[in-house]
């Protein structure tokens, strides 16, 4: 299975939905909401997938294929599983073999997240040289291994709240740049970036052909288009970048206590997961036709 080229060359955006939403986990329960999911218009749905050999890849894919959506996969890295520490690059290169395997045996190509260290790990420092040159390698062995699945990465950028590594699309895009890899690529999420960039549009511009995902997340991560980030710009970018990719709603439930913990969720973000799917999806269509 070959492995789409790092470009964007025209064409119409999807719309996704991740599954944290409502859980943190992929099974039947999960694999319920597909229908209606499937009904509001979504094309697709993104699936967590945390621990892959508990992913029932069967039950899923006949479950994506029962509904009529497409799917992709987030991911991150568990404790002891940094990319960045030559004593864990191995493990985590490992988790990420796993998840990519998972993702393929879904039906799906694209497996993104914070695939470099585990959310919320913060030295208190700046990143070093040391652990810079260890995360291409091991984002370098996990693209090739990855890509023997027809799978493509898309690493995310996260806000300096939630590590300390790669924060602005700048750092992303020298990353990208070294790592080298047609399949390693940049997953941009307007919630980070509105952290960190003075400009999100002219952000999503300097990714420019390494952008290969996007996540759609509030500046509160309330429904899309409830909050102050500037959608309609952020469209007009994407359609200079000619970007055909997808476009995922991504908000999380204070009821998944690793994500709580880590990305700081203490309150509901949002009535319900259903509320916020209708609404975001109203304002992707609103935004990005």
């Amino acid at each position: 299975m070959t492995v789409p080229e790092r470009v964007n060359d025209g064409g119409a955006v999807r719309l996704g939905i991740n599954l944290m939403a409502w859980s943190g986990a992929v099974g039947l329960a999960e694999l319920d909401l597909l229908p209606r999911i499937a009904e509001l218009g979504y094309d697709g749905v993104e699936l967590p997938i945390f621990q892959p050999e508990a992913v029932d890849v069967t039950a899923v894919r006949r479950a994506l294929e029962a509904s009529g959506l497409a799917a992709t996969v987030s991911t991150a890295l568990p404790r002891g599983a940094s990319l960045l520490d030559p004593a864990e690059r191995a493990a985590g290169v490992a988790f990420l073999d796993r998840c990519a395997a998972a993702a393929a045996a879904c039906g799906a190509t694209m497996l993104c997240g914070p695939m470099y260290t585990p959310v919320g790990q913060l030295p208190g420092r700046s990143r070093t040289t040391a652990e810079w040159d260890s995360c291409v390698a091991g984002l370098q062995t996990a693209g090739e291994r990855a890509a023997r699945y027809g799978v493509n990465l898309a690493v995310e950028l996260l806000n300096r709240f939630e590590t300390h590594f790669l924060n602005t699309v700048d750092d992303g895009v020298a990353l990208v740049e070294a790592v080298d890899q047609l399949n390693v690529a940049l997953h941009l999420d307007t919630f980070h970036m509105n952290i960190e960039e003075r400009s999100i549009p002219d952000a999503f511009r300097r990714a420019g052909r390494y952008l290969r995902h996007v996540h759609a997340a509030e500046n509160d991560r309330g429904s899309v288009g409830s909050g102050h980030v500037d959608w309609p710009g952020i469209a007009v970018a994407l359609r200079q970048l000619n970007y055909h990719g997808w476009i995922v709603a991504e908000t999380f439930t204070a009821q998944i206590p690793e994500i709580a913990a880590a990305t700081a969720i203490w309150r509901p973000l949002v009535p319900d997961g259903w509320t916020y799917a209708r609404e975001s999806l109203d304002a992707m269509k609103r935004a990005f036709g």
